[in-house]
């Protein structure tokens, strides 16, 4: 029996058998430097999708994601989070930012 989500929540499938049974063929082999090049500087946020948003919580250590479609719902959740104290990255297609309720300890 497959675990379905919390109401409100959208269930994603997961492949993984799918995949570990590729041939190694279909799985292209590539460099450290093209992948940090890949994944790491030209990541993809779909048209459908404002941003995403990963926040900290400084007190416990969790961090929750979330993502937005529109941008009102964005400054809603990063508004909601400054004002509890929490550490905010978000990712949208114009760059990523981050923000702490604390200034950075360098600018004293």
């Amino acid at each position: 029996m497959k675990n379905k989500p919390n109401r409100g929540q959208k269930y994603f499938p997961n492949n993984w058998r799918a995949v570990r049974d590729l041939p190694e063929e279909f799985l292209p082999s590539l460099s450290y430097e093209e992948l940090k090049e890949w994944k790491c500087h030209q990541y993809v946020i779909p048209d459908s999708v404002f941003g995403i948003i990963r926040i900290e919580d400084n007190n416990t250590g969790k961090y929750v994601e979330k993502y937005y479609n529109t941008k009102r719902g964005a400054e809603a959740c990063i508004t909601q989070a400054m004002r509890e104290n929490k550490s905010i990255t978000m990712a949208t297609m114009d760059g990523m930012y981050h923000l702490s309720p604390e200034p950075p300890t360098d600018w004293i």
